[in-house]
């Protein structure tokens, strides 16, 4: 079984733990899947992938129980801006390679029973093996340039980009001081 992540208002968690969530009701999109249109939930692989609603008390992060093969992994930038050519990249979560998307969400296509439901809970639950889906995306990014570069390049690189960085900064203190004169 696969675990995803999924938020919900937290006025109505004693109801979905009692019940479930019905799918016809409570889909949040329809994409293609397999040539066909689908309701769809919209998971995370990781509960702070979606950091505002973790920090708030107003939503509630369950963890779902869920067959792979009812998953697809889709970069979410695809989900908020449709493809011309209506082809969402959907990656079987089976075949998915943590790190590929910049934001992944999970995309599954059924009703969730309330034995598939647990809360998450923070402070005892298992560990997480990174901390959020866009900080290793990018993580592993930055490791193959190393891996790619000479060190002398990588090391001129960052250099410069740190260069770049404080002059923009006392550019834009300037602009503050001048803007409140």
């Amino acid at each position: 079984m696969a675990t995803i992540y999924y938020y919900v208002d937290s006025s109505k968690l004693s109801k979905i733990l009692s019940f479930g969530i019905k799918l016809s009701d409570n889909f949040s999109h329809t994409i293609p899947i397999n040539g066909l249109e689908k309701r769809v939930f919209v998971g995370l692989l990781n509960p702070k992938d979606d950091n505002f609603k973790f920090s708030s008390k107003e939503f509630t992060c369950l963890k779902i129980s869920l067959y792979p093969e009812q998953c697809y992994v889709v970069n979410e930038v695809n989900l908020i801006i449709t493809p011309k050519d209506g082809n969402y990249n959907l990656v079987p979560l089976n075949d998915y390679i943590y790190g590929s998307f910049e934001n992944p969400r999970v995309v599954f296509n059924t009703s969730i029973l309330p034995e598939q439901i647990e809360v998450l809970d923070d402070t005892i639950d298992e560990p997480l093996l990174y901390d959020n889906s866009k900080d290793l995306f990018y993580q592993i990014r930055i490791n193959r340039l190393i891996d790619e570069l000479p060190p002398a390049d990588v090391y001129y690189a960052l250099c410069e980009y740190l260069d770049d960085k404080e002059s923009f900064q006392k550019t834009n203190l300037e602009r503050q001081d001048t803007n409140e004169q």
